[in-house]
């Protein structure tokens, strides 16, 4: 693993706590008073809220900087350190402000977060939010792990989506898409090469679905889609253009409207009816680059009977208005 790929190794042969780095930087900040324009070292954002008991070995990877237009709009890649550290390893920290994700290599490791303790091995890792408290340590002789803090003005909804799961843990063998997403990411960081913060943006989309769909399906199998629910999904997506009502779609299913609404949006993430607003609004966009129709015959084709009120659902599924939206495609 991780074959042509640099990292600079640090050991720690005593432990790092909070107490020695504060009496390190109070060293630091005395030998600067001596010098005319020293500079006042600030503790890293990292160890801001913490408390920590680091020993042992670290390999770290030197992550070039990225762009602004990164940071305000794609996923990137804070730091990534694979960590080997033995018993009496610990991080306990809160307001950190970014989402960390740990997988295990080697040994054992555990992890207290939101009420809930988790236990690592070969090949388990977790998905948090770093603002929230939370504490991981070595538990057992050894625990080798690699780090990955990420980030980008889309993961909050992201990590929101996955934590309906219920659990932050997830196993991935050492053969699976993450461990080969997140060499493939160092690789990108470690070239110059054009676009290099939008392919590493990728990589980590990549990541981060695909925790996001097994997730899923872990939910899924413990709690599947209703029968009755599949057969009305399917009926809508085929008959989306007619006048489908509440009243007709829980005659249809067999469901209250009531249950229907919450059963709905506990299966779609979507109400029945924004869910049929989705299906004709993408059939719209489709017409929209496919043909030369003129916007009001579109908008009675996907189901909209009102060219105004085809317009501003329109808009506020894609931004655009129709018309601006075929000049883009």
């Amino acid at each position: 693993m991780f074959d042509q790929i640099f990292f600079t190794q640090v050991q720690f042969p005593t432990p790092v706590t909070p107490v020695e780095v504060e009496r390190q930087m109070s060293r630091n900040a005395q030998n600067l008073q001596e010098k005319e324009n020293g500079t006042q070292e600030e503790l890293p954002a990292n160890m801001r809220n913490a408390d920590y008991f680091i020993f042992g070995k670290m390999d770290t990877f030197s992550r070039p900087p990225v762009t602004d237009f990164a940071l305000e709009n794609l996923f990137y890649m804070e730091a990534f350190s694979i960590f080997t550290c033995p018993k009496g390893f610990f991080t306990n920290r809160k307001d950190y402000q970014s989402f960390l994700i740990i997988y295990t290599y080697e040994g054992n490791g555990g992890l207290e977060y939101m009420g809930k303790s988790y236990s690592l091995g070969p090949g388990d890792g977790f998905f948090i939010d770093c603002r929230v408290p939370h504490l991981y340590r070595t538990v057992g002789d050894v625990w080798k792990h690699g780090v990955f803090h990420l980030n980008g003005p889309l993961v909050p909804a992201l990590f929101s989506r996955y934590m309906e799961n219920g659990s932050v843990s997830f196993y991935q063998p050492f053969t699976g898409n993450y461990q080969k997403k997140l060499e493939e990411l160092l690789s990108i960081y470690g070239s110059v090469q054009p676009c290099r913060d939008w392919l590493a943006s990728d990589c980590i989309s990549s990541i981060l679905t695909d925790l996001l769909r097994n997730a899923s399906e872990e939910k899924e199998t413990d709690s599947p889609v209703p029968e009755n629910l599949r057969y009305l999904i399917a009926y809508m997506e085929k008959h989306f253009t007619q006048a489908l009502t509440l009243d007709f779609l829980s005659r249809f299913s067999g469901i209250s409207k009531y249950y229907l609404s919450r059963e709905f949006k506990k299966y779609t993430g979507y109400s029945p009816n924004d869910y049929l607003i989705s299906l004709r609004v993408e059939h719209a966009k489709f017409l929209l680059r496919s043909t030369t129709l003129p916007a009001n015959k579109i908008a009675l084709t996907a189901g909209f009977h009102d060219i105004n009120n085809f317009t501003n659902l329109f808009r506020k599924k894609t931004a655009m208005t129709p018309g601006g939206y075929r000049k883009s495609c």
